[in-house]
């Protein structure tokens, strides 16, 4: 396949092994990447190397030596250096600048010739060989401009034919075409299986679909932004710092368009850790832009095509994320899990079924020159694919849900299937088991994206089950989500144990279960708090000790266990932190199970918090708490008198579902939760 592919893209290939660790990484990847094509060959590659290491770096400017660049010009009236040049247009004055940012000069001269020859010059620069002069007779509007550019050698493809390359898709099967394509991207397929594969190529989608939305929250080190960073100058990365409107839309004071209006991606790393100056006004302005393409800054509107990217780490277990997710939003700050955000979201892509990256997972193949696959990917948002597919398919809620598919959820899964076809398809040419891979793919982002609506707010967004069905054979395309499955396993004791109590708790604003097992073994009177517990929940702890302490008498336990015994407080998940009040009678009943060697009753879940007078005390997010114990199977809830009202407010399915016990003290909550030695 090597030698079909070097011979029908002759020229725009590479040897992708010959460009990793070369010694010169403050290149771009393109700029190495063309120069081992044209001046290295596959016999002499090290020795051939070697001289063109040598040759950047004594041609390269260095940003420290800027102006002893500019003198060394001046005085000897020409020299040449491998820079990035950009040239622009003024129309006040009818003629071309370019740019020279190695040597700090926004106003080179440069003949329109050059121009013509290389118009990507006008869109972004080209990095190359620039032959500069210095005559000081350059004047223009009474100023003195004397860089001259006499010739320019790009290092980088000055011509892209999207035609050349759209018809030569056919000499290769999907199979190969989908190596070439990871290759491309600088790693080795050999080591990703066909979904991976097909994963990390989503990636790509918002570099060659215009107003895309994606977000990808993965483990550390799985490359999240590699592609983004390496592949395409089109796409801005933005790490952590501060995001300011007028950095991404419009600067009111001087009228600039932002990165959102002038970049093909922008990408919003460690979104966690993003400063985001004005968050209010950068959701309302973002929200406007993902749903029509356009914001408004004053008096301004303005359409872009940038698509967005929301990259952030995520905690897995296994291989899912972490069970202490109750939404895969959660690592999103706060401003952005809103809904009507997240809903204009049109994949969810799971980073974590991607492999970190190793030494061995780049590419040791060939795969397209960085900069030809850069400007491709850059054409292909050009071009329209899924117009001539339409009619092979429509979009179903194969749950037949009363809500059914949404305008948004249709929008979202078209904008993703029309990225995979230019990504895997160009050419338009797929069977319907290929097209069933894609629509597959394509509504697995967006159903992942709605499921966790569903999870935040389940009155306005039912759980349908998004797919597609194939035309004229009317076949069914339902993706499967591996994560779809993953579940809070805090679930009921299978039979009464001694210690092993539930309690509930809120998180964010959902109902959970709090899974306490406690021991008491020999030891001085110490109680151990263990899982993560957290400040209040340990003074929660310290309360309920000071009340058994007082009335241990009252509680059948004897005065010894003071000086005898030791309590260890177990919260299950130890990696996830343990907050609150509310689990104050829970915990004094785990105590004293543990302490009388009691069973619990398994059907049973408990939230109040304890005083050490033993009086129960209202909590927070009750209807949150009791319907997640009803959702968890519990038969009865005790729960403080004052919050049963709040909590008779639920829908009278839950109600008819599960027994509301109120009570005032904690020996009501003793009496009813442990089985006694007669059971």
């Amino acid at each position: 396949m090597n030698t079909k592919f070097k011979e029908i893209f002759r020229g725009k290939v590479v040897n992708k092994a010959h460009t990793i660790n070369t010694g010169v990484d403050e290149f771009p990847r393109y700029v190495l990447e063309y120069l081992i094509d044209n001046y290295c060959s596959e016999a002499t590659f090290h020795d051939d190397m070697e001289k063109v290491v040598r040759r950047l770096k004594e041609t390269f400017v260095y940003g420290a030596e800027a102006e002893k660049i500019r003198h060394y010009i001046r005085e000897n009236r020409s020299h040449s250096v491998i820079a990035s040049l950009e040239a622009r247009l003024v129309e006040t004055e009818d003629r071309y600048w370019s740019s020279i940012a190695a040597i700090n000069e926004n106003f080179v001269n440069i003949p329109e010739s050059i121009v013509r020859q290389y118009p990507m010059l006008l869109a972004g620069g080209m990095w190359g060989t620039i032959d500069l002069t210095y005559d000081e007779t350059e004047i223009h509007n009474h100023k003195i401009r004397p860089f001259k550019i006499t010739s320019f050698t790009p290092f980088q493809v000055s011509v892209i034919n999207l035609d050349e390359y759209i018809g030569r898709r056919h000499e290769f099967s999907t199979d190969e075409w989908i190596d070439i394509l990871i290759n491309s991207c600088g790693l080795d397929p050999l080591t990703m299986t066909r979904r991976q594969k097909l994963l990390y190529l989503a990636r790509c989608i918002p570099l060659v679909e215009t107003n895309v939305n994606l977000v990808e929250l993965a483990p550390r080190e799985t490359g999240k932004t590699y592609l983004y960073r390496n592949i395409s100058y089109y796409a801005h990365v933005l790490s952590g710092g501060k995001a300011t409107p007028a950095q991404l839309f419009i600067n009111l004071n001087t009228g600039r368009i932002g990165e959102v209006g002038t970049r093909d991606a922008v990408v919003f790393d460690e979104i966690a850790n993003t400063d985001f100056t004005d968050p209010r006004s950068f959701v309302s302005i973002m929200q406007g832009y993902m749903q029509d393409a356009k914001f408004s800054r004053g008096k301004k509107e303005i359409l872009a095509f940038a698509s967005l990217v929301f990259v952030g780490n995520l905690d897995v277990q296994g291989p899912l994320p972490h069970e202490k997710y109750y939404h895969l939003f959660e690592p999103l700050p706060d401003f952005l899990q809103v809904t009507a955000f997240l809903d204009r979201i049109h994949g969810y892509l799971p980073g974590w079924e991607i492999p970190k990256l190793a030494p061995r997972s780049y590419s040791k193949d060939y795969g397209f020159i960085t900069d030809y696959f850069c400007e491709i990917m850059h054409e292909l948002r050009r071009i329209d694919l899924l117009g001539a597919q339409r009619h092979r398919f429509e979009i179903v809620d194969h749950a037949h849900r009363a809500q059914g598919v949404s305008g948004r959820d249709q929008r979202a899964v078209m904008k993703t299937t029309s990225a995979l076809l230019k990504l895997l398809y160009p050419d338009g040419v797929l069977t319907d088991a290929e097209l069933e891979e894609v629509l597959s793919l394509s509504c697995e982002l967006r159903q992942r994206v709605r499921d966790q609506l569903h999870l935040i707010a389940p009155g306005e967004y039912d759980r349908i089950k998004l797919g597609a069905q194939l035309k004229p054979s009317g076949k069914a395309v339902v993706p499967e989500l591996p994560d779809a499955k993953r579940i809070q396993r805090v679930t009921l004791p299978e039979k009464p144990s001694i210690g092993e109590i539930i309690g509930l708790a809120v998180a964010d604003d959902h109902g959970c279960l709090l899974h306490f097992e406690m021991q008491a073994t020999r030891g001085s009177g110490r109680i151990v708090p263990l899982g993560s517990i957290q400040r209040v929940m340990r003074e929660s702890i310290e309360a309920a000790a000071q009340y058994i302490r007082a009335k241990h008498e009252d509680l059948g336990i004897s005065a010894d266990w003071r000086k005898n015994f030791d309590v260890a407080i177990l919260a299950t998940f130890m990696g996830v932190p343990k907050e609150g009040p509310s689990a104050g009678i829970t915990i004094v009943t785990g105590i004293v199970s543990a302490l009388r060697q009691l069973p619990v009753r398994h059907d049973l879940a408990l939230t109040g918090e304890i005083t050490i007078m033993g009086k129960v005390l209202p909590v927070g997010g009750i209807q949150q708490k009791v319907r997640a114990a009803y959702e968890a199977g519990v038969k009865e809830v005790l729960l403080p008198a004052d919050n049963l009202k709040e909590a008779q407010g639920l829908p009278a399915y839950v109600l008819e579902g599960i027994k509301l016990t109120p009570v005032s003290r904690i020996d009501e909550v003793i009496e009813r939760a442990l089985l006694q030695d007669k059971d």
